[in-house]
């Protein structure tokens, strides 16, 4: 039996995070280099045939983003870490395949691209699988050459491939990109120090992820039918840039997911965190403010209005902010962190009727933000916590099982997935497995 794996110093966990945070930067940036690049060749593809396709990718990595936070909490508790079986990565390549024809009528674009994009959800399971895994044991460095890995595979096998291929190209580049990722991953070591500590579950974190990613995009999705008419140009100058100080901020919420995961009463650590990342995120608001003429010539575009732009910064920056303490919501086991995201997008839908000035949208923007935000934060330090529940052998206890339990009312929606919680430990190596240990080890 081999010891667990020492915390990581000072200095490793500050390396650690750096790299994780560029790592971050750079999977986040590819779609956008990818769109810069393609849409230069409009004879391959045009602009809105590659934007719906990018914006597919984006959803469909949503969807599994639970299950990395989920690993991140069963590993950091000691436990195993969840595995696909064939069988479900069947069934859920089946029930991907399936809905493609539909999403490429929807969306315009070839049916063989939907398919790959669709595709990837067995590639993305598993990979998410052991980015949480090595999230919980602080190894930071290694998740954070992954995403550089995994940001890098997808831009540049998607650019040759989508150069030569169009869509369907760019579809391939991105679906093979992922795989490269999961083989490079490499295999998260094992603890053995088993502890009972509330779980957000599986369906409950996903869903807080999704609306999490699209409330931050949403803005810019409803514009073009909300914003006044003549307006949503104006609007979307100014907010397509914004969103780059919620990606400066995005690492922030997994970086500190374990430690608060251990604390579980670290509300200081959570408090200040989210303090110290509204500081930052109005720094960067500041700057991109000040960067206006230059974004506007990189653009091609005439400069985004002062004050909208000042809002909108403002308002990525209190989104950074609830992505934050969402994460934290889910390692100090939440029951349900999502609430709040939900009132944030009802607040911009029911401008619709309203045609607001694209200053009047980013006000709303902002104000929204900043009650979610609050929201938020209230939920996380206060909310409910779900008991901890004694994992079981794997032929007896399942996520599925967990939820039924729990009465949680999306129990037949997870129930596709079938993502057991408890598996056998493994050694480092893979394809080892020890005998599964029910009783705790101090």
């Amino acid at each position: 039996m081999s010891d667990p794996p020492s915390r990581p110093t000072a200095r490793a966990t500050v390396t650690g995070g750096a790299a994780l945070w560029f790592g971050t930067l750079m999977f986040g940036s590819s779609t956008v280099a990818l769109l810069a690049v393609l849409s230069r060749h409009p004879h391959r593809a045009t602009f809105s045939a590659l934007a719906a396709l990018l914006s597919l990718a984006f959803v469909v990595s949503l969807i599994p983003a639970g299950v990395q936070l989920r690993s991140a909490s069963l590993v950091a508790d000691g436990r195993p870490l969840p595995r696909l079986t064939p069988g479900q990565a069947i069934k859920i390549g089946a029930a991907s395949l399936a809905v493609s024809p539909l999403l490429a009528f929807l969306l315009h674009v070839p049916a063989a691209a939907a398919a790959l994009v669709s595709i990837q959800m067995v590639v993305f399971i598993p990979l998410a699988a052991k980015q949480g895994a090595l999230l919980a044991q602080h190894r930071f460095r290694a998740l954070g050459i992954n995403l550089i890995i995994e940001g890098g595979a997808r831009f540049l096998i998607g650019a040759v491939a989508g150069l030569t291929l169009g869509v369907t190209g760019l579809a391939a580049g991105l679906c093979v990109g992922t795989a490269v990722a999961l083989i490079a991953i490499p295999y998260p070591r094992s603890e053995l120090s088993v502890q009972d500590r509330p779980r957000t579950s599986i369906v409950d974190t996903s869903l807080s992820l999704a609306l999490l990613g699209l409330y931050v995009q949403l803005d810019v999705l409803i514009s073009p039918s909300v914003v006044a008419r003549g307006d949503a140009t104006a609007y979307d100058l100014a907010a397509v840039p914004s969103k780059g100080v919620y990606l400066m901020l995005l690492a922030a919420g997994p970086f500190v997911f374990p430690f608060v995961r251990r604390l579980q009463s670290g509300r200081r650590l959570i408090v200040g965190t989210a303090a110290a990342a509204l500081v930052v995120g109005v720094v960067l608001s500041v700057v991109l403010v000040a960067a206006r003429p230059l974004i506007a010539a990189v653009l091609g575009r005439p400069k985004a209005g002062f004050v909208e732009f000042g809002l909108l910064g403002l308002a990525m920056a209190l989104a950074g902010v609830t992505g934050i303490v969402v994460n934290a919501g889910v390692a100090r086991g939440v029951k349900r962190p999502w609430p709040p995201l939900v009132l944030g997008l009802a607040t911009l839908f029911l401008c619709w009727p309203f045609r607001p000035s694209a200053l009047h949208f980013a006000i709303v923007l902002l104000v929204s933000q900043g009650v979610t935000c609050l929201l938020s934060v209230a939920t996380c330090l206060w909310g409910t916590r779900r008991e901890a529940v004694e994992d079981a052998p794997p032929d007896t206890l399942h996520e599925v099982g967990n939820l039924a339990e729990a009465g949680d009312p999306l129990a037949p929606a997870q129930a596709m997935y079938e993502l057991p919680d408890s598996w056998p430990h493994e050694a480092s190596r893979p394809f080892r497995k020890r005998p599964w240990r029910a009783k705790h080890v101090e």
